[in-house]
């Protein structure tokens, strides 16, 4: 028998074991690449789509607060303007969130707001193309003010930010035939831009209220990052005032006609050219009115107009019936509301003014913040537009030493009153809208103190206080449109409503729908 000599194969197996082994080996390194790559993009995965939700979260915190009626609303912190380099950005910032994160731009800061020249271009911002991150804020800090977020605990969202919103805001126009940087308004069923002129949403027809852009971002600690835009506003109701003179409250005696007082209007909208008294002033739709009772008391006191109460309109004693009078006044029909009025509240100043004393006599006074004024001499208001009013922000104001203000245009006093029972006090003196158009003087008021009102030979003026005590002192004839909590005219002032003034009251209703919301790619 043949015998092979197998020598020369020692070794093979062990060669193939080897070999098996490194292809084993490479296989294995294989299955945990694979198995660490799905794990890191299931983790990225989770780290976006919790970034996405806690940006969402942010936006609803913000759309829940926005409310007047919430706990910790920041309706007094809402801009009223479009952004500028004087304010109206409002950031609500979470938990161990500073400014400094939010307004500093750099690559070793994920929290920074780089979102912002894409929705607006002031304070010397640099635009950047879509989908590119911005590498500029507006300088300084007079542009924005924060707020603490209330969550009852931490989240992935670093902060919100609110503004209104313009018709250049997002990549398209809401409106191409007006200018870009008009401000948006909701009518409950479109958005609309606001025409060229016309000062505010609740001045189109039909009314509309504001369009707030709500964008949230949101940072996880691995660095994933998020940002969605929500845009917000109320669905837009109105309703006609009652009468010239109205009260809110709800008492007996809300509002006291008596001393020969007279009622009637007028139409500064088409008398020509305004003059005074009114070419076109009639002893008609004088109408007056208040949620709660009416008194009407003297032989020589005339309502030349309706007379508005939420009690049974009939004629004896409160609350069984809504007006009562002595004497043996006149008086137009009775109308039963059937339900109460309730106007909108005007918001405080934003931001405050100041709450120094300061005095101001013989002089000319331009827009701005003050805090408790006293009026000695004469005094001139700068007005502005019909479009762009002159704003006097303050916190009271008072005339003294038979001060005379006079307004040579459209003016509105914003009223803060911190601290104050008595935000308006003009006994000392008088004013004269030399317009003779009453919306050329607008005061706005949302406390409850106490507003004395006394005229002149050019008394025209709107006063919005709906929660404030308002008497009207002198004797003296006043045009336009009053709104108080309490009304009292014991003295003999004649009133005579404005009619151009009994427009729709727009006010928003219920939670603020959402018209839209889209998550950005920066």
């Amino acid at each position: 028998m043949r015998k092979r000599n197998r020598r020369g194969e020692r070794g093979v197996s062990l060669l193939l074991a080897i070999l098996a082994l490194m292809v084993l080996t490479a296989i294995a390194a294989g299955m945990m690449f694979m198995s660490s790559t799905e794990t890191s993009i299931n983790s990225n995965f989770k780290a976006e789509e919790t970034a996405y939700f806690a940006a969402r979260a942010g936006v609803e915190e913000v759309r829940d607060r926005m409310l007047a009626t919430h706990t910790s609303t920041v309706s007094a912190l809402l801009p009223t303007q479009l952004p500028a380099a004087g304010g109206k950005v409002l950031y609500v910032l979470q938990n161990g969130v500073t400014a400094a994160n939010v307004t500093s731009i750099s690559s070793s800061n994920p929290m920074g707001d780089d979102e912002l020249c894409h929705d607006f271009s002031f304070g010397g911002m640099t635009s950047t193309p879509a989908n590119v991150r911005c590498t500029t804020l507006p300088s300084g800090s007079g542009w924005y003010v924060t707020t603490p977020s209330v969550a009852p605990f931490p989240l992935e969202y670093k902060w919100i930010r609110v503004t209104l919103k313009a018709n250049s805001s997002a990549p398209y126009t809401v409106d191409s035939s007006q200018p870009v940087g008009s401000q948006v308004c909701w009518n409950g069923i479109s958005e609309v831009a606001l025409p060229t002129g016309t000062a505010a949403c609740t001045n189109l027809i039909p009314g509309a209220l504001p369009v707030y852009m709500v964008t949230a971002m949101a940072v996880t600690p691995s660095g994933a990052r998020r940002i969605v835009q929500q845009e917000l506003a109320q669905t837009p109701t109105s309703s006609n005032l009652p009468g010239g003179l109205f009260a809110t409250g709800p008492g007996c005696v809300a509002l006291d006609m008596a001393g020969g007082a007279n009622t009637g209007s007028f139409n500064s909208n088409t008398a020509g050219t305004p003059t005074n008294p009114p070419s076109n002033v009639v002893s008609a739709n004088g109408n007056v009115g208040a949620n709660g009772s009416v008194n009407v008391g003297g032989t020589s006191t005339q309502i030349n107009g309706s007379i508005a109460t939420n009690l049974p309109a009939s004629i004896g004693t409160c609350p069984t019936s809504g007006v009562s009078k002595t004497g043996n006044p006149g008086m137009g029909p009775l109308v039963n509301l059937p339900s109460p009025y309730v106007p909108p509240v005007p918001p405080l100043p934003n931001p405050l003014p100041p709450t120094s004393n300061v005095t101001y006599n013989n002089t000319t006074l331009t827009a701005g913040a003050y805090g408790n004024i006293t009026f000695k001499g004469n005094v001139t208001l700068t007005g502005g537009t019909t479009a762009n009013p002159a704003v006097y922000n303050v916190n009271s104001f008072n005339f003294n030493g038979n001060a005379n203000v006079t307004i040579t245009g459209p003016v509105v006093i914003n009223i803060a009153g911190v601290g104050q029972s008595t935000v308006v006090n003009m006994t000392g003196g008088t004013f004269a809208n030399n317009t003779y158009v009453p919306s050329n003087f607008t005061i706005n008021y949302g406390g409850t103190g106490n507003m004395a009102i006394s005229g002149g030979t050019a008394a025209y003026a709107v006063i919005n206080a709906p929660k404030a005590a308002i008497s009207f002192h002198g004797g003296s004839n006043f045009y336009g449109q009053a709104i108080g909590y309490t009304i009292d005219n014991q003295g003999g002032t004649n009133f005579y409503w404005d009619m151009a003034a009994n427009s729709s009251v727009v006010t928003g209703s219920g939670s603020f729908y959402e018209i839209s919301l889209r998550e950005l790619s920066y």
